[in-house]
């Protein structure tokens, strides 16, 4: 019965990191190690470790968007982020643009992913943005949000 509620995929921001960095530092690893077996030379390695950086800098990136994340709060009387308090009030409409999800890496036949999402709320006295990760996160945000203006 347990396998039947078990999620397909993971969220957990450690396990992204932790995922994202295990991939990079086994594949440096093993470049690093023929090195010092001497099966390959000095500019060999410079060359694969700088390559396999450039093409992986994308995940890497992933590590700092978790890092310097926005901080959403909904509280009795409006949405706080990232300690700015918008009342109810003045939100007139939102847009919500979804990135395309990023599969980190699968372990125990389930998935980690990443997912993120940039809300756009249009206010009475201008526009804010911020960026919200996690699926959950982003379907909660979404309904909360559509169930507040159509109020």
């Amino acid at each position: 019965m347990k396998e039947i509620f078990k999620p397909t995929t993971d969220e957990r921001p450690i396990m992204i990191v932790m995922g994202i960095l295990a991939l990079y530092l086994l594949i440096v690893g093993f470049i690093l190690y023929l090195f010092l077996l001497h099966r390959i030379t000095l500019l060999p390695t410079i060359i694969g470790v700088i390559t396999f950086t450039l093409i992986y800098l994308p995940r890497l990136l992933i590590i700092k968007k978790l890092a310097h994340k926005d901080i959403i709060k909904i509280v009795d009387n409006g949405i706080n982020i990232n300690n700015q308090l918008i009342p109810f009030s003045q939100i007139q409409d939102f847009r919500v643009e979804e990135k395309k999800p990023a599969v980190v890496f699968f372990m125990n036949n389930s998935m980690v992913c990443y997912y993120e999402a940039k809300f756009h709320l249009k206010l009475n006295n201008g526009q804010i943005s911020f960026s919200a990760i996690g699926s959950e996160k982003i379907q909660l945000l979404k309904e909360f949000l559509t169930q507040l203006l159509n109020n």
